[in-house]
């Protein structure tokens, strides 16, 4: 009988949702075809004139994937340009989730999973010229104490230095926080400002995000107390070294478990947003908050997720000026009747928040949003899906109000 109530209440639930539906437009932006790209796996950037810019995992030239461009043509369509394929060597390959950043110059910065001189990962530089764009690899991991497999994207600091994190390497092997710097005449320096050790953490596979005071908070896949993940803080000190502080570590459970998120979001307050892939009410992923009261960091689950339409939220979550929440589920452990969808929850003034689906994806429109989406001023959200559309390789998106 319980079982049965369940169902009923998770199809009410979902007919509920699904009329949320009518009140969004969702667009195909570009439909990638493998040779134009495959798999984009990140989230986008948006410059001053509005072009949309990303990374697949795969595809491109030489299959190792690459970095586009996305143009508004005027006549209510968009055209993509490659701007680089990466080639599988020592320029990187596959640069998986970690999408680009821009410097003030309008250069490019992003990360690879492998490739480089060691085939361990790579930082990269894309530089505009007249002739096309021009990569040049910042740094290539050895596997050592240095780090391995960048999956994360990186973030920069008021003075220009570059941090990230790699899902493996350091002193005991589960991956580290680094620091890339600038040290004159073009070249970088890479130090590591944080090696895991298991119970403090392991697999960083998400973004790091940087506050006003330059601490770095991040969230690693695994390890911890419980193995199912952590939130960390690291804070840098006027010496020059940095102290990591575990804020939250998973359970599994009702709290959560698997933080895949690509980069925490942080709120006027200082709290700390951000999903689990697994756990929660239905065991199917969570939205969370974490807040600082009384001396000590508390967890607060916003939303957990049913699974029948969405699950798995492996990406993060970005704000509007209300307050509000937006993000993507990757449906990647057996969303029902939908391959992915995009959210929205918002904040009641009860201190509840309602979850509505924007857009739920069937194959033909995308498949497996894993990316987090991008919101502009005027309330439009752009993504993108690991698979379907037209070529069957993924898609960027746009949903408008």
């Amino acid at each position: 009988m319980a079982s049965r109530v369940t169902r009923l209440a998770l199809l009410a639930r979902f007919a509920l949702l699904a009329a949320s539906l009518s009140g969004q437009t969702e667009k195909t932006l570009h439909n990638f075809n493998t040779l134009d790209g495959s798999s984009p796996q990140s989230g986008l950037t948006m410059d001053a004139a509005g072009n949309l810019y990303g990374t697949t995992a795969e595809g491109g030239t030489y299959g190792a994937g690459e970095v586009f461009e996305l143009s508004p043509n005027g006549s209510g369509g968009w055209t993509e340009t490659v701007l680089y394929s990466f080639t599988g060597g020592a320029d990187g390959s596959t640069p998986f989730s970690s999408g680009v950043i821009f410097d003030s110059s309008g250069n490019l910065y992003g990360t690879t999973v492998t490739g480089g001189a060691k085939n361990k990962g790579a930082v990269f530089e894309l530089s505009p010229a007249a002739t096309g764009w021009s990569e040049r690899v910042l740094y290539s991991f050895r596997s050592g104490n240095d780090g391995a497999l960048p999956y994360a994207g990186l973030v920069f600091d008021p003075a220009g230095n570059l941090y990230g994190a790699t899902y493996q390497g350091g002193h005991y092997s589960v991956g580290t926080v680094f620091e890339l710097s600038p040290s004159g005449h073009g070249q970088w320096t890479e130090k590591v400002i944080h090696a895991f050790f298991g119970n403090d953490g392991e697999g960083p596979l998400g973004s790091l995000t940087i506050d006003s005071n330059g601490n770095l908070y991040g969230t690693t896949f695994s390890g911890g107390s419980h193995n199912y993940g952590v939130v960390y803080r690291i804070t840098p000190s006027s010496t020059g070294t940095w102290t990591e502080s575990v804020l939250h570590a998973f359970t599994g459970g009702d709290d959560g478990g698997w933080p895949n998120a690509m980069r925490p979001a942080l709120d006027s307050s200082g709290s700390i947003f951000g999903t689990t892939q697994v756990g929660g009410a239905f065991g199917s992923g969570t939205v969370w908050r974490l807040y600082s009261a009384g001396g000590a960091w508390r967890e607060q689950v916003l939303y957990s997720f049913e699974g029948n339409v969405a699950d798995s939220p492996v990406s993060g979550v970005v704000f509007d000026a209300a307050g509000n929440l937006y993000g993507t589920c990757s449906n990647l452990t057996g969303g029902i009747t939908s391959v992915g969808a995009v959210y929205e929850l918002i904040r009641q003034s009860s201190g509840r928040w309602n979850g509505t689906i924007l857009h739920a994806f069937f194959g033909a429109d995308g498949a497996y949003p894993v990316g987090p989406v991008l919101l502009d001023a005027a309330g439009n959200l752009y993504g993108t899906t690991s698979l379907g559309g037209a070529g069957k390789a993924g898609v960027v998106f746009e949903i408008t109000p």
